[in-house]
């Protein structure tokens, strides 16, 4: 799989959010999903046992199973982890090693659209790519919080 699911967690949240948020408190935070600030930049993470006990400690589940989310949380997007494949790699820094090891990498597209109040798409552009490559191991993922390279 090349893409992974977004989940809301602020006020727009959809029934679909609901069942990802849902499946992440009942499973524990075990496997695919990881919650990630909306910043870029990476960093500040949640993963796992962590990432269920920050979703229970913000989410009120009703008598009747109805869920409802803290506002803290619309600072927040739930997403599916991407496992991408394993490949061998020196990792360099400003020319430096380092290290080496298995390495994974996620490729990020940028565009640019600016709309106008009646739908008018007025801009849409291509604006480029990042690759992001860090070693395999490593949960956290941002280029400017130093985790890839």
């Amino acid at each position: 799989e090349a893409f992974a699911g977004l989940y809301s967690l602020g006020s727009d949240v959809t029934d679909q959010d609901l069942v990802a948020i849902r499946e992440v408190v009942e499973s524990n935070g075990e496997g695919r999903y990881v919650l990630k600030p909306q910043r870029e930049g990476g960093g500040y993470n949640f993963y796992g046992q962590e990432l269920a006990e920050k979703l229970k400690a913000n989410v009120k589940v009703a008598d009747d199973g109805t869920l409802t989310l803290q506002k803290e949380l619309a600072e927040f997007i739930l997403m599916e982890r991407l496992f991408p494949p394993k490949q061998p790699a020196v990792l360099l820094r400003s020319g430096k090693v380092e290290g080496t090891g298995d390495s994974i990498s996620e490729l990020g597209c940028f565009g640019v659209l600016v709309v106008s109040d009646d739908g008018e798409v007025m801009h849409n552009e291509y604006a480029g790519f990042l690759l992001r490559t860090k070693f395999s191991n490593v949960d956290e993922g941002g280029v400017a919080s130093g985790f890839a390279t």
